[in-house]
């Protein structure tokens, strides 16, 4: 689990994003937290540092939840009423955090990469999303915005090898359109587009703590951003 507090501060492991301009001298930024891309993992962590209520069961629980309906399940209105709230103070817990994303913008190499190789769902269940707050998330944005049928049934799979195998469903594959939709959803309600910057990281580099720091000091790390030429 990850939440703000344990985002780094200044004075801990803050990335340096260096860009050359030219013949002038690299200008330097530092930053608390650089996230490189902006798939569905970077979106899945920052919306997971704004979210104060997120599900905090581990697999094995959250596995045991869906497959009895066990009590620790929020019910569908409950996740419902979760997923209108925007998260207004979003730029609080994101203060010094940067994504640097070759395309610009969230999700975008996924939608690329759907529209090229004409994939209609996904390859993972329902319940595979970044959303922080509730496995049943994109099922039940789903069905509020009565999308139910853009989910694909696993008709070929064999339910009693795959209960013998450990796996009780969701036996349902989200279609690649509603996928990106969900996401899209996410980044309005966590406030996240600004985040993201159209760039390139060309390398990472460790800069390890100064000698005279104390014992177990955290190291650094720079970004370098090729220069993009004007005009």
């Amino acid at each position: 689990a990850v939440s703000a507090g344990d985002m780094p501060t200044p004075a801990s492991a803050s990335p340096l994003v260096t860009t050359p301009s030219g013949s002038t001298p690299a200008a330097e930024e530092s930053l608390r937290v650089a996230v490189i891309g902006s798939g569905p993992h970077a979106l899945s962590l920052l919306c997971r540092v704004v979210d104060d209520d997120a599900d905090l069961l581990d697999e094995a629980e959250r596995t045991r939840v869906a497959a009895k309906a066990g009590s620790r399940a929020r019910s569908h209105a409950e996740v419902r009423k979760a997923l209108q709230r925007r998260f207004v103070d979003a730029a609080a817990h994101l203060a010094g955090v940067a994504v640097f994303d070759s395309g610009g913008e969230w999700m975008g190499q996924w939608r690329r990469d759907f529209s090229a190789l004409e994939i209609e769902h996904c390859r993972s269940h329902s319940d595979l999303h970044p959303c922080p707050h509730d496995f049943q998330s994109l099922r039940v944005w789903a069905e509020k915005h009565k999308r139910e049928l853009e989910m694909w049934h696993m008709a070929y799979l064999d339910r009693g090898a795959a209960r013998a195998a450990g796996f009780s469903g969701p036996y349902a594959l989200p279609g690649t359109r509603l996928f990106l939709d969900f996401c899209a959803s996410l980044v309005a309600r966590y406030k996240l587009a600004p985040l993201v910057r159209k760039a390139t990281v060309a390398a990472v580099e460790v800069i390890p703590p100064p000698p005279d720091a104390c014992a177990g000091a955290a190291c650094s790390f720079r970004l370098r951003l090729p220069h993009r030429p004007s005009g």
